[in-house]
């Protein structure tokens, strides 16, 4: 029988006896064997198999877990990767499961390269094998009037899967890009995510499995080589530190009393060009902290200001250990020097609280800053702030070349900055 809309014949038509899916599976067709060859396929009476540490994509990319679980960028391309292989396998078998649900697909959590499972196969289309079974679409309008899927609008609804999983969307239906919702981090993964996918997404014509798995082994391995050399730079200072630090705040905390630190990260973002330069910045610095709390057995307190359109900031507080902070930075027309007086008397504020505590604000640039009257006015404060013991660090990738950050530079703790990044260390 003809695919009406497509026209290719149907090769090799099973006679599905009493007219069930379950039939089909029952009687060990080859196309059966084959689906049982694919890792992270599991059948209904092999679900026991399963880790009991995975749970379903849906409930994983609830606001309240991915915050349990601190997922981040790395998390979803590996966790994207592993299903589109899945995907892959199924369409050189010619086996076509429609759109699959986030409901269907499991992960574990406990694994480093998060493995995914599909489960429940039964629902899969066997295009070539069969003719009397209709699948309807219930949470996409992209496919029209398609009740059959065939090996294009499988691609179509893969790309779709993968675009959900990458900006962990629990709605069905999700946009491009993503409206802001306080049911997940769509919008904030959107922006993260590289030009290239983007762009992929936008297109009307999927881009074809090979493309999208190419470019998620670049991107996992960017984020991994992040890591890597935040790693390698903490062991290495460990190594040259970690004596001498013990024996300088031994003698500062005298009767072991905890000391406490407080740790202002003020962000200010200007450039486009690479979205997630400030990031790295950010990680790094806090990578720093938490080995120095470590190693020094003192109490460190964090606090974030940014500008994004209006300037925001958080209140100190103590974090857990691996804690990375991911607030949005979105490029809007705002001050540098806004941000900085904010930022200047919410630490003003903490050091008349808490005099014998230590302060810190780390500045972190990726830009050139507007040297205007409200910059000029922050400077003064931040002269004021150090006076009265805050000590200030100015983090740069790209070096600090404009006249604002030359003046920021003037300020910073030259002798006891110890970090690779930093543009003026």
């Amino acid at each position: 029988m003809p695919d009406q809309k497509n026209g290719i014949e149907r090769m090799g038509t099973v006679d599905m006896v009493s007219g069930t899916k379950k039939d089909l599976f029952t009687s060990g067709h080859p196309v059966i064997r084959e689906l049982r060859k694919i890792p992270g396929i599991l059948m209904e009476e092999d679900i026991y198999k399963m880790p009991s540490s995975c749970i379903s994509l849906k409930d994983f990319f609830a606001r309240k877990q991915m915050d349990t679980c601190h997922v981040d960028c790395l998390i979803l391309y590996k966790i994207a990767r592993n299903v589109l292989q899945i995907m892959t396998g199924l369409s050189r078998n010619m086996i076509f499961p429609g759109i699959v649900g986030l409901e269907d697909i499991y992960v574990d959590t406990k694994r480093g390269d998060y493995p995914v499972y599909i489960l429940h196969p039964e629902k899969f289309q066997l295009l070539d094998f069969e003719q009397d079974y209709e699948w309807y679409p219930e949470d996409e309008r992209i496919f029209g009037e398609m009740t059959l899927f065939n090996r294009e609008s499988q691609l179509k609804a893969d790309t779709r899967l993968i675009y959900k999983i990458l900006v962990a969307s629990v709605k069905g239906n999700v946009k491009i890009p993503p409206k802001i919702t306080d049911a997940d981090y769509s919008e904030l993964f959107y922006k993260a995510l590289p030009d290239e996918w983007k762009t992929l997404f936008k297109e009307e014509e999927p881009a074809g499995y090979v493309r999208m798995q190419e470019l998620l082994e670049q991107c996992i391995e960017v984020e991994e080589t992040f890591a890597k050399q935040a790693k390698e730079r903490l062991d290495d200072k460990a190594q040259k530190e970690a004596g001498e630090k013990q024996e300088k705040v031994c003698a500062v905390r005298g009767k072991h009393e905890k000391k406490i630190v407080y740790c202002m990260m003020v962000l200010l973002r200007t450039e486009l060009k690479e979205s997630r330069k400030m990031s790295k910045l950010l990680y790094q610095v806090q990578d720093e902290l938490e080995l120095e709390e470590r190693l020094s057995h003192w109490d460190c307190r964090q606090a974030f200001v940014y500008g994004d359109g209006v300037v925001m900031a958080r209140k100190f507080e103590s974090y857990p250990s691996g804690f990375r902070c991911q607030c949005q930075q979105q490029i809007k027309e705002y001050s540098a020097g806004e941000t900085l007086i904010i930022a200047s008397n919410m630490m003003g504020e903490t050091m008349t609280l808490n005099p014998a505590s230590e302060f810190r604000m780390y500045i972190l640039t990726d830009g050139s800053l507007k040297n205007d009257r409200l910059f000029r006015s922050a400077l003064t404060m931040l002269k004021e702030r150090k006076q009265e013991g805050l000590k200030l660090y100015l983090i740069s990738e790209d070096g600090d070349s404009c006249e604002a950050c030359q003046q920021l530079a003037r300020l910073e703790e030259k002798k006891e900055s110890n970090y690779g990044f930093a543009g003026n260390s």
